[in-house]
C-alpha cells in the first residue's frame, strides 16, 4: 500500500455539510428526499444595472440530487456544457437538469457526495480529469497497483486511470468533486 502525507491545509473543509457529480445506477432522484439536507447553492451574476449580485440562493434543484439510503447521497451543483464558460450567460444550467454520469464533451460538472462507512465503488475509468477534495472522513483510492487513503483536507487529481473507491473507518466520507471532460 502506498501511504499519503497527512496534510491539514483546509481545516474549514471539515465543517462543510454532506453532499457527487456522479450518477450511479439504482439511485433515487428527482424530488425524493435524500438522507441529508440538500446543499445550499449561492450563485452570483449581474443585476439589471450590470452590478455584481446574488442571483440565486437556495437548495440544489431536486432533479440534481440523489440518494441511496444507507449508502450514499449527493448533488450535482453546476454544469457547463463547454469551456471556456460565457459568464455573461445568466441562465441557470441546473434549472432543467437531469442527473448524468459525467460532463458532456468539452464540459464540466461540479458536485458533492457523502458515502456511508463501508461503501465501495468498483474499478472503473472515465474520460475525465477529476479534482476531488475530501471534506470529512476517509476514503481509500484503489488503483491497479497500489492504493492510498485520503482524509479531510486532502485533494486528488484523478487523470482518467482505472480506479475504485472504499470508505474506511466508521464515519461517512464527504467530498466535493470537479469533473472536466478529457480525451484519452
Amino acid at each position: 500500500m502506498i501511504t499519503n502525507s497527512r496534510y491539514r491545509r483546509r481545516d474549514f473543509l471539515a465543517s462543510a455539510g454532506g453532499l457527487t457529480a456522479f450518477s450511479f445506477l439504482g439511485i433515487s432522484q428527482a424530488g425524493e428526499e435524500t438522507s441529508s439536507a440538500p446543499a445550499r447553492r449561492v450563485v452570483t451574476g449581474l443585476n439589471a444595472t450590470g452590478k455584481s449580485a446574488i442571483v440565486s440562493d437556495g437548495p440544489v434543484p431536486a432533479t440534481a440530487r440523489y440518494s441511496k439510503p444507507g449508502e450514499e447521497s449527493g448533488s450535482d451543483l453546476w454544469l457547463e456544457k463547454s469551456v471556456p464558460v460565457k459568464n455573461l450567460d445568466q441562465t441557470d444550467p441546473m434549472a432543467d437538469y437531469s442527473m448524468q454520469a459525467g460532463p458532456p464533451a468539452g464540459g464540466v460538472i461540479v458536485g458533492t457526495a457523502t458515502w456511508e462507512p463501508g461503501h465501495s465503488y468498483p474499478m472503473h475509468r472515465t474520460d475525465t480529469i477529476d479534482f476531488l477534495f475530501v471534506i470529512s472522513g476517509q476514503i481509500e483510492l484503489i488503483l491497479e497497483q497500489g492504493s492510498t487513503v485520503l482524509e479531510s483536507g486532502d485533494c486528488l487529481v484523478q487523470r482518467g486511470t482505472n480506479h475504485a473507491w472504499r470508505v474506511v473507518g466508521d464515519e461517512s466520507c464527504t467530498f466535493a468533486v470537479v469533473l472536466l471532460s478529457a480525451e484519452r
